[in-house]
């Protein structure tokens, strides 16, 4: 799945800083996909987009998010919530079970998923409240507070 504009074009990334790439890491887009383009134009960005793909091609490995989230499936409510925030479509519902699963090639540990859980059912690997807490609490003892 892919973002797309409010003209349904697809949705880069970044206009200017990431023209070709997408939400979804390894997934590019030139031409006309993302609006009219004059040949030129969509020339230059397929090349780009081949060249960053082939990056990615010639590596015998391929190294996934270390904060990537996870969701306790005995606490996760199924409200849905994390779904609609989440920017790299990385959630779905889980019909049977009514809970959200996170995808993880997918997900990017932006965090936002987590920040509106009513639940608390969704941590970060290397990121759990218990941690980030110890880093506030180291911080302000730092600092005098």
């Amino acid at each position: 799945r892919i973002t797309r504009s409010e003209d349904g074009f697809l949705q880069e990334a970044h206009p200017k800083l990431r023209p070709m790439d997408t939400f979804t890491n390894g997934i590019f887009i030139a031409g006309c996909c993302q609006g009219p383009k004059d040949i030129p134009d969509s020339v230059s960005q397929a090349s780009g987009a081949a060249s960053k793909a082939s990056t990615i091609l010639s590596k015998d490995k391929l190294q996934s998010e270390a904060t990537i989230a996870t969701i306790d499936d005995d606490i996760c409510s199924g409200c849905k919530m994390c779904i609609s925030v989440c920017p790299y479509e990385a959630i779905e519902y889980n019909e049977e079970d009514e809970v959200a699963e996170i995808t993880d090639v997918l997900c990017m540990g932006c965090g936002s998923c987590a920040s509106v859980c009513p639940t608390s059912a969704i941590e970060h690997k290397g990121f759990t409240d218990e941690m980030l807490e110890a880093m506030i609490e180291a911080g302000l003892t730092e600092k005098g507070g």
